[in-house]
This record gives C-alpha cells, structure tokens and sequence, in this order.
C-alpha cells in the first residue's frame, strides 16, 4: 500500500486502482474494506516514526488516497532530480560534476527494486525502475570513458556484456573503453563477438550504434585515441 502511494509521487490514486494494485484480477470481497484498513494503519505508522523535519501522511483524495511527504524524502524522486541534472551538467561539459551526481543518484540504489512484492502492477513498475538504474550506470560509464577513465569501465563493461549479451549499448561501450585505451584489437574483436552472437543467437545484424562505432575505430586506426559520445 505505502509502496503504490510513494509511486504516484504525490498523484491522488483513486481506489480502484490501488485495489487493482494490491490484487489483480483476484480482488477479494473484502478488498475495498482492507484497503481502507491499511491506510488507517498506515497513518499511525507514519505519524509516530516521521524523521525530524520530514513529514509525511495520507490525505483522503476525490475517492481515493494521496500521501503528502516532501519529494526529498522519496528516494525515487531525488534519483530522478539527480540523473536529470547530471544529464544538463553533461551538456554543459561539466563532466565532473555530471559523474558526481550520477554517482550520488546510483547510491540510493541498496538492492532490487520493490524487493519481496508480487504481481503485474509491482512488476511493471520494477522494470521501470531497473532500466532507469541501467540508464544511469550506462551514463556513468560513458562519462567515466570520456574522460578518460577507462580501465575500470572496460571491466565492468566486459562482466555487463557477460550478464546482458544481448544488449548493443554495452558493447559500443566496452568498444569505445577498449579503443579509448588503446586496445583497438580488442574493441574489434569485441564486435566480431557480438556479431556472431547476435546471428548466431537471434539471426540479427549489429544495429547502428554499434555499426558506428566499428566504423569509427577501423577509420581511425593509427590514429590517437580521441574521445566519441556513442550514439
């Protein structure tokens, strides 16, 4: 319940779906009476262990509930804040301080999202959330590689492509550490894998980001590594 009230990040949610939230399709008879339970247990709860200075409690709401707390108090709410200025620092070229706040944003993550909670509606928000961490930490290598920080992205990279073979973006990443460098045999090889994998696998071709950036390093072979934003 405090769960699909912290997700609507401050939205009245009507009451049938927080019952749909709650119980699917398999909403018992007494649901509406259960849920209006769980929210008189709720506010207690919230009224005798609020933080100092943070506020939070259950506002009935237009037939339905919405929870009143301070958005710095949701932690989701702050990692969105975050990842959106660092994304605004990035295209000002203040690339410290974009990597800075992406790395203070991923530390709000201590485990799996909505850990222990079942059903479609939790599940679809976990998906949510999971690729907005994946979105993040991919930022965070990018930045790490651009300037120039390379070694410790190319390894966390190899055992991301290990875990998630079929996702493109981590291999044009590991491809740009990996010339960044100066291991452009490497980063080749690297595509070879992915390609033959992908046919092999899938019977796909290399979409165009990772046909790019195999273009950018045979073109500039010989040449010193410089830094690219794949694409």
């Amino acid at each position: 319940m405090l769960a699909v009230l912290l997700l609507s990040e401050g939205r009245q949610v009507p009451l049938d779906e927080i019952v749909a939230a709650l119980w699917g399709s398999e909403a018992p008879r007494s649901a509406v009476v259960s849920t209006r339970t769980y929210v008189s247990r709720l506010r207690r709860i919230l009224a005798d262990g609020a933080a100092p200075g943070v506020g939070a409690g259950i506002r009935s709401a237009g037939g339905g509930y919405q929870l009143v707390v301070a958005p710095e108090a949701v932690d989701v709410t702050v990692f969105r804040q975050a990842t959106a200025a660092a994304r605004a620092a990035r295209e000002r070229g203040e690339l410290a301080e974009a990597s800075r706040l992406l790395r203070g944003a991923l530390a709000l993550w201590r485990g799996p999202a909505l850990d222990g909670l079942g059903g479609a509606f939790f599940a679809g928000r976990r998906a949510w959330l999971e690729q907005l961490r994946a979105s993040a930490v991919e930022e965070r290598w990018a930045l790490d590689i651009e300037q120039g920080d390379c070694g410790e992205a190319s390894a966390e990279l190899a055992l991301a492509t290990a875990a998630e073979p079929y996702r493109e973006r981590l291999w044009e990443l590991l491809m740009w550490a990996l010339d960044i460098d100066g291991r452009r045999e490497e980063a080749l090889s690297a595509y070879r894998r992915i390609t033959r994998l992908l046919d092999d696998d899938l019977g796909l071709e290399p979409g165009p980001g990772l046909r790019r950036m195999y273009a950018r390093i045979r073109t500039t072979a010989g040449a010193a590594p410089g830094p690219l934003i794949p694409g």
